[in-house]
């Protein structure tokens, strides 16, 4: 069982043609992704909770996620990743931030937020305020971050391959690949 850094390196350059995506652009960028993803895996493996929220252009990513992270045509493990309900958005744009975070707490004995898109909203504000948070973010360099340009032309493949090799890590940190960080 070796580290996340040489899983993920290996996983880039070897695993592309399994998971049928050319990946260099993410091996690029693999020095800030894999510490992120790395975090969001721990806080997974050691009982968190994702709640998936996006802003409105990628709303079409949210569904595909939940549909393919929880797919019960695949023999795995399901895992806590779960849509922001419309009824806490709803609270969000009230500006009820603590209610939500009460009913949160209630819910969950762990959550964070995993959030993807632009931050010029009241959920991605919310989300930027929960330590654990898993954060695509575009256009602004935040540190603990992802970051990708909504201007570039191949964005939704990005987007999609990100999600997949995030996906591919999950289990593998789950079935023991690399060293998982304990909290």
């Amino acid at each position: 069982m070796g580290h996340i850094d040489e899983w993920m390196l290996y996983a880039l350059r070897n695993n592309a043609t399994a998971l049928n995506c050319p990946l260099q652009w993410l091996e690029i960028e693999r020095l800030s992704w894999t510490p992120l993803v790395m975090r969001a895996v721990s806080f997974i493996v050691n009982g968190g909770t994702f709640l998936l929220c996006v802003d409105s252009q990628r709303e079409w990513l949210q569904r595909y996620i939940l549909n393919a992270i929880n797919s019960t045509e695949i023999q795995r493990p399901f895992i806590p990743i779960y849509a922001l309900d419309s009824s806490l958005i709803n609270l969000l744009h009230c500006n009820d931030n603590q209610a939500v975070r009460d009913m949160l707490d209630m819910s969950y004995p762990r959550y964070a937020f995993w959030y993807i898109g632009k931050c010029d909203n009241v959920v991605a504000q919310f989300a930027l305020d929960i330590r654990d948070s898993f954060l695509w973010i575009f256009d602004e360099p935040l540190e603990h971050s992802f970051i990708l340009n909504s201007t570039d032309k191949h964005l939704d493949f990005k987007l999609l391959q990100a999600f997949r090799i995030f996906e591919h890590a999950l289990f593998a940190g789950i079935c023991g690949e690399f060293v998982i960080d304990s909290e």
